[in-house]
């Protein structure tokens, strides 16, 4: 097994530039909105896509959840724009697929003034753990079915794993692993709605589903060290997150100076930054791919439906519709950009047929359901439109993301067909394998009951191995998975992130990560 060694990255000397897939975006006018107004240096105001879950980082499972998690949370490391992982509470690490030994960083403090010390780390990496916890995402860090322990020496901290994972250092960047101090985890019930982390901000207050609102630590001097990081200009005393779902309400807030950073799916951005000073980036989220449900009792279930569902979409159009094209094609698990990624898996992706699809799709009833965070629900409404072509009874189901996630977690739930979008934070194709095996939810992240044991066998090999074996493993993994149209990769969904003149922050994935926000004067 190769061992990963971390050596400490210099921070990078230069200004903050767009950079792509994830970004700092340095900009230095100073009005803001229609009216010529500056922006507040003490209050910020920033999208979110949804009502959170909850501000407890186990628990967490959404997008919204991602955001506010990362405001309030530090990760042992995080992953930069180019895939390099970089420091976060750990200065170095030393990682194996079956252990990994990490060194927390000295002179931090939680938000309660405790001292950050390897003990609290291992404590709160324990509870992510613990089974009776059911963390959501606990599989995409440890992988599905294992079991994993954290133990300190010092400022030292080792993470055994039951069985190997080769996943397990890019599935601790995710928000999910943030770390919670020790108040937190003796009393978890006061993370419903605080916080007790080391992150740039803390709960302040929240009007439940609508906002948000954090203040800003002034002794907040540590966090995940990105390549090109903003530097100048000054934290916002207060953060506000605003729900906002839909896209044309975020463009008329920031039109008229009431929201500084809101991110966009569809093209309502462009009526934002037709004002002087207001700038862009973009940055490939999230992966999608064609899910079906295999629960029996559905038509789904059957392969040769399935194969006829994927015949009758258009992949090239779909991509057209839910990104306006800003998406790049895949045919993995994740982006071509992953380790391990395979170009040869082209050859097994099914081709667009839609007459030989309607010949098993005519007069049957499905039922597709999916996000708005797909080009405000558009997505979801071409499968149906494509699938109702084919012939097919089609019900449709346009929900928000929170009702979306909510409904995929649910055993049993009622649909044939979604499109999974999937922000994969650790940018690895384990952690998007971990939705087509093991449990089903409410034990396992099997959220369309795949069951094809030749393919798992694949995808145990390459948990436990890495380099070129587990990369063929992989490769492998993804073949069986297709040739049984268990699932079809689609497009990668970017995000188009707007900011007012004088904001200053770091993107990765999509992401805005709110420790790093800055404001010019």
């Amino acid at each position: 097994m190769i061992s990963l060694h971390h050596r400490p990255r210099r921070r990078s000397s230069l200004a903050p530039v767009a950079v792509g897939a994830a970004a700092a975006v340095a900009l230095t006018a100073c009005s803001s909105g229609g009216s010529g107004s500056s922006v507040d240096t003490e209050t910020l105001t920033m999208q979110l896509d949804g009502p959170v879950t909850s501000f407890d980082p186990v628990l967490g499972a959404s997008f919204q959840d991602a955001v506010v998690i990362w405001s309030m949370y530090d990760t042992l490391a995080a992953l930069d724009e180019d895939g390099s992982f970089v420091p976060g509470l750990a200065t170095d690490w030393d990682v194996t697929a079956s252990e990994g030994v990490f060194t927390i960083r000295e002179g931090v403090t939680c938000s309660d003034g405790e001292e950050l010390t390897g003990e609290v780390v291992a404590n709160s990496l324990n509870r992510f753990f613990a089974p009776d916890t059911a963390a959501p995402f606990l599989s995409n860090v440890i992988g599905a079915g294992n079991s994993a322990t954290a133990t300190a020496d010092g400022q030292a901290v080792t993470i055994s794993l039951e069985q190997p994972f080769s996943g397990l250092l890019s599935g601790l960047t995710v928000a999910y692993t943030g770390i919670v101090c020790s108040a937190g985890v003796a009393d978890p019930s006061s993370l419903a709605t605080g916080s007790n982390g080391t992150g740039g901000f803390v709960a302040d207050s929240q009007v439940a589903g609508a906002s948000y609102t954090f203040a800003s630590r002034e002794d907040y001097a540590w966090g995940p060290e990105f390549d090109g990081i903003p530097t100048e200009g000054a934290r916002p005393a207060t953060l506000v997150m605003q729900v906002t779902e839909d896209e044309n309400t975020r463009a008329n807030l920031q039109t008229t100076g009431e929201m500084e950073i809101a991110p966009y799916t569809t093209d309502a951005w462009e009526r934002v930054t037709e004002q002087d000073g207001w700038t862009t980036t973009v940055s490939q989220q999230s992966d999608t791919y064609l899910v079906f449900n295999h629960t029996e009792g559905h038509p789904t279930a059957d392969p040769e439906v399935r194969r006829a569902v994927a015949q009758a979409i258009d992949i090239e159009r779909l991509n057209e519709v839910q990104s306006y094209g800003a998406g790049e094609l895949i045919t993995n698990l994740g982006q071509p950009t992953y380790e391990c990624y395979d170009e040869s898996a082209s050859d097994y992706m099914p081709e667009y047929d839609p007459e030989a699809a309607s010949e098993v799709l005519s007069g049957l009833s499905l039922a597709v359901n999916g996000t708005t965070l797909l080009a405000g629900g558009d997505a979801n409404a071409y499968v149906q439109s494509a699938l109702q072509d084919a012939g097919a009874e089609v019900s449709l189901q346009n929900l928000n993301n929170q009702q979306w996630v909510a409904g995929l977690f649910t055993p049993l739930n009622d649909w044939d067909v979604t499109i999974l979008v999937f922000a994969n934070t650790s940018s690895n194709l384990l952690s998007g394998a971990n939705f087509f095996t093991g449990d089903v939810p409410p034990n396992g992240a099997n959220l369309s009951a795949v069951s094809n044991p030749e393919a798992d066998a694949q995808l145990a090999i390459a948990r436990e191995t890495t380099g070129e074996e587990g990369c063929a493993a992989l490769a492998e993994y993804n073949r069986l998975l297709l040739e049984n149209t268990d699932v079809v990769p689609l497009a990668t969904a970017p995000a188009t992130v707007v900011f007012a003149p004088g904001v200053t922050a770091m993107v990765s994935k999509g992401f805005v990560r709110a420790g790093t926000i800055r404001i010019s004067e």
